[in-house]
């Protein structure tokens, strides 16, 4: 009797087994439909689902954290890449993969946070997480391309560090640089007001000796005026003139030869 029942225990506790790992891999392809149709928080909904009866499902962990990445809640998506990691069961590739998109979370929170030495931080983590996804397909461009942006960003990240230290300890000379400054612009506009109101009476005097005074233009109207009377007298000489040979025309004849 005790055998049959230890049998029939350990059918039921298969079949309960059965059923939940049928169940998550349901709740996982539905969560993978709605992340193909962008819809990444019911597929982040389908993913806790799966992970409620199974946490240490490696793929339920991976999904979720691509889930949460593409709802940029990057902090969450590199525990959930984590807790991916922390499963012997991933092989070469799946830790690869699972490497770098961990390390474009940590660059993406990184110049979201990229104040007070945390971008630093998280550049540095993202540094590390491309390079152990490189020693596994060192092949990977995507993974080589992210690798030298994150290094970019993580020396940028300590320029800018090391510039706000040094510029901490000279308060004194940073306010009195700024002053200077303040004073260059002041005169730099005070010369330029000079020089516009220079042009401006420049201008002024260009315009005045363009424009002729009255009196040159009362001499031009009173020469035009006489040239014109010259003009008509002209005309009505050689009116005269003309009539005269049109009379003399009509007294003379003709001659045979």
């Amino acid at each position: 009797m005790n055998i049959k029942r230890t049998l029939i225990l350990m059918l039921a506790m298969a079949a309960v087994g059965i059923a939940h790992g049928q169940a998550n891999r349901h709740l996982i392809r539905e969560g993978n439909r709605n992340y193909n149709k962008e819809h990444f928080d019911q597929a982040e909904t389908n993913y806790r689902q799966a992970l409620e009866s199974d946490s240490t499902d490696y793929r339920g962990q991976y999904n979720l954290g691509n889930a949460l990445y593409r709802q940029k809640k990057y902090d969450e998506a590199v525990r959930h890449f984590d807790q991916s990691l922390a499963n012997p069961k991933l092989d070469k590739h799946q830790r690869a993969r699972t490497l770098h998109n961990k390390g474009n979370s940590l660059v993406e929170n990184g110049l979201a946070n990229n104040e007070g030495g945390q971008g630093m931080q998280m550049f540095q983590q993202a540094v590390e997480a491309y390079q152990e996804s490189l020693k596994l397909e060192p092949k990977d461009n995507d993974t080589r391309y992210n690798l030298a942006y994150a290094k970019k960003l993580l020396q940028q990240a300590q320029q800018q560090q090391q510039q706000q230290q040094q510029g901490g300890g000279g308060g004194q000379d940073k306010q009195q640089n700024q002053q200077q400054q303040q004073n260059q612009q002041q005169d730099q506009q005070q010369q330029g007001q000079q020089q516009q109101n220079q042009q401006q009476q420049q201008q002024k005097q260009d315009q005045k000796q363009q424009q002729p005074s009255k009196a040159e233009n009362q001499r031009r109207q009173d020469a035009e005026r006489m040239l014109e009377a010259v003009k008509n007298n002209e005309r009505q000489t050689l009116k005269e003139q003309v009539k005269k040979e049109q009379i003399g025309s009509r007294n003379r004849s003709d001659k045979d030869w």
